[in-house]
């Protein structure tokens, strides 16, 4: 794509206004936005050493995965201040050594391609560009200390927005180093900008993207969801918020950063109350975050090696507990009612009831592993998930708190004090924790940590949910229960038969020797033609056992299932018809809320 001339007269005079006193610049030009490719430059002080080692991070903050971003560059080069080209050779995947650069000003350009918009790492074309910086713009080890200056040259048309400080335009960012720079995402494109302010704190909402949401909810919601914060921590680590919202086709799922967080969803999932939920749960957990790792965090990720894993034990901490206090501000603000937050508390618990992997692996083990994390049927069977189970450890364990100092202190006050404490570059680990539950309680947590943080998380679920009023109970408690055939299957639809996409371990199918991509063809010798087991299951009692006949390797087998009932009814928490002073107390104490009387 050709450049036209005002739009390279644009970029000349940029380049020309960058600030003297700018230590790094860099320019990210929007050059070729059809087909995803923007052309970066970054000129770097005069650097000490010989020759000068530049990187592009291997992962981003917020997401415990190696993504191997250096694949998206191209046409690398490396000049010094003269315009003289230096010599230079890639060393690993996502690393360039550049000859005979000492004593000199080093300027290196490179063709970026930005086509991961579900990755939440960079994504471009004609309507928009989003930045995530780790993902686009190189770093030195002399360099990630220093001032940077980010100049974008974008369409016209469009408008920039980030966390950062703005520069001498509305298309330039200033970050005090390469760390503050790349938690700090740019959205820049067509799109809806709002404002508004909480507790002399500035927000923004920007949204790229048409949809079903409504913005004047969206702008009420969010004012009365960032004031609930007052209610965990004391300070804003911020003078200044961005919430990005994406309404797209197809990507989902959100990133923190650290003045602002990036929120995905499909365009049409934001006007049914189930959807909605789901965006404001989404920003509210994003918001956690924002003291949650933001501004404290673990000493295994601090400071941050962009080049490779940062392993940590206590990132279900990081993750579940922002999970679970993310209820705290939706509850406190009274954006969920108590029944669908009741309906979340079920779910997490039927979820957790049908984990296998909770007698296999504790989530202090799963936060060391989330790197290397296997999902699906593995993943089930024998891993937790420090998002999962992390928030289930954050419930016991204010429950517990609570229960130990008569409701005068909760696991909101461990965290004020992580938050006042541990400030980056400061990073906590197990015997801070361990020293804060004693200042918060008095009391000794080893033996609880160990056997709930170091060793597998068990839960009396019951023993629990009464402590605040509430039981579980399948269907309409007190009634008759009604049941189904289970047998741990879970399977989809193919062209010859069911397919076998999961078995519940320690199951009746497991048990009897079925696994993954078993292609289930019939079940006593007649043909299955049910889109899942469950109607044909139907015809059965638990007292039947069935032959199955299924496909494996493609060769014809057969095996007995002996089938067992659970009930039908998907679990619910209620609140007890008879409960007490001192629950209802716990209650309320716990979630800010009065007690339900009403059951609603």
């Amino acid at each position: 794509m050709v450049l036209c001339k005002s739009l390279l007269f644009t970029l000349l005079l940029y380049l020309i206004a960058f600030s003297v006193n700018a230590e790094v610049n860099v320019t990210i030009n929007i050059d070729n936005p059809e087909h995803h490719l923007a052309t970066v430059q970054v000129q770097f002080k005069a650097s000490e050493t010989k020759d000068t080692l530049v990187y592009l991070p291997t992962w981003r903050t917020g997401r415990y995965e190696i993504l191997n971003l250096a694949n998206g560059i191209r046409k690398f080069s490396a000049q010094d201040e003269q315009g003289n080209a230096l010599l230079w050779e890639k060393v690993s995947k996502d690393s360039w050594r550049i000859n005979n650069t000492q004593h000199k000003k080093l300027t290196v350009t490179y063709q970026v391609y930005a086509n991961q918009l579900g990755k939440r790492t960079r994504h471009i074309d004609d309507s928009h560009a989003f930045i995530d910086n780790s993902t686009v713009v190189m770093y030195s080890e002399e360099s990630r200390p220093q001032k940077h200056t980010v100049q974008m040259v974008v369409p016209k048309a469009w408008r920039s927005v980030s966390g950062l400080d703005f520069g001498d335009n509305h298309h330039q960012f200033i970050a005090r180093n390469y760390d503050v720079l790349v938690d700090s995402p740019i959205e820049s494109g067509i799109n809806q900008f709002f404002e508004f302010e909480v507790d002399n704190r500035q927000y923004e909402l920007v949204i790229w993207g048409e949809g079903n949401y409504d913005t004047q909810k969206m702008l009420q919601d969010l004012t009365v969801m960032v004031e609930q914060s007052k209610s965990i921590w004391q300070g804003y680590p911020f003078k200044r918020y961005v919430f990005m919202v994406h309404a797209t086709s197809g990507a989902r799922g959100a990133t923190e950063h650290l003045n602002s967080t990036i929120i995905q969803r499909s365009r049409y999932k934001f006007s049914a109350r189930k959807d909605y939920i789901g965006f404001i749960s989404t920003a509210a957990h994003e918001f956690v975050h924002t003291w949650n790792v933001k501004q404290y965090r673990p000493e295994g990720l601090v400071p941050y090696d962009y080049q490779q894993e940062n392993y940590d034990n206590l990132l279900w901490l990081a993750e579940g507990s922002t999970s679970y206090l993310q209820y705290q501000l939706l509850l406190r603000g009274k954006l969920l009612t108590r029944k669908e937050f009741f309906e979340d508390l079920a779910k997490r618990i039927t979820k957790h009831q049908h984990k296998p992997g909770r007698n296999s692996q504790s989530i202090a083990q799963a936060g060391f592993d989330a790197w290397i994390n296997e999902s699906g049927d593995y993943g089930n069977n024998h891993s937790v998930n420090i998002y999962a189970e992390g928030y289930l450890a954050s419930w016991l364990l204010d429950f517990d708190i609570l229960s130990r100092t008569n409701l005068a202190k909760s696991y909101r006050n461990v965290h004020n004090q992580l938050y006042q404490q541990f400030k980056i570059p400061k990073s906590y680990n197990e015997n801070d924790i361990l020293a804060i539950l004693n200042q918060v309680t008095g009391e000794n947590y080893q033996p609880w940590w160990q056997q709930n943080i170091t060793g597998l998380l068990a839960i009396d679920f019951d023993a629990l949910l009464a402590k605040a009023g509430l039981q579980m109970s399948y269907g309409k408690a007190g009634a008759k229960l009604k049941t189904q055939i289970w047998t741990g299957l879970k399977t989809e639809q193919v062209n010859s038969g069911l397919k076998v996409t999961h078995v519940e371990k320690h199951s009746p199918a497991w048990d009897a020797g079925f696994t993954l991509d078993d292609i289930i063809i019939a079940i006593d010798g007649l043909r299955l033609v049910d889109k899942d087991l469950t109607t044909r299951l139907a015809d059965f009692n638990d007292e039947n056992t069935v032959d199955i006949s299924f496909f494996r390797r493609d060769v014809l087998a057969s095996k007995s299932l002996a089938l067992v009932k659970r009930p039908k009814d998907k679990l619910k928490v209620t609140p007890l018809e008879n409960a007490n002073e001192q629950q209802k107390a716990f209650f309320t104490q716990w979630t800010g809320l009065e007690f339900p009387e009403d059951k609603k």
